[in-house]
């Protein structure tokens, strides 16, 4: 009996930082936005609550990681760095199975039916 397959969940977020330039070699946009200190750990925070109710809403199915792209040391390598930082699309980014699926917010109950809708198709 094989075990079935996790669903990928990943959410790549820049949150702005206190001082003005980025990090992410953007040239320093996020110095307009109004820094905010816990915003990536809300985010952060916001991503491992998703986590618990998806394990309890699907146990051993989902695995769901939070990346800041700024601190991480994949950051520069990761394609969704550029992307995060040239404003093409708001922060955060998720992804499931590695594809984008979400931009701009974490929306816990559309990614609750798309992993639903992924686990009735392996079954």
């Amino acid at each position: 009996m094989t075990s079935p397959v996790k669903i990928e969940i990943v959410v790549y977020d820049a949150p702005a930082t206190r001082a003005g330039d980025c990090g992410c070699g953007c040239g320093g946009h996020h110095q307009e936005q109004e820094a905010d200190p816990l915003a990536g750990a809300n985010m952060e925070l916001q991503t491992r609550a998703l986590a618990l109710t998806l394990e309890a809403d699907f146990p051993g199915r989902v695995q769901v990681e939070y990346i800041n792209v700024l601190k991480d040391p994949r950051g520069p390598s990761l394609p969704q760095t550029p992307l995060l930082c040239s404003l093409a699309y708001p922060s955060p980014l998720v992804y499931i199975n590695g594809h984008g699926r979400f931009a701009g917010s974490l929306p816990a109950e559309r990614i609750r039916e798309e992993v639903g809708k992924l686990v009735a198709k392996e079954q």
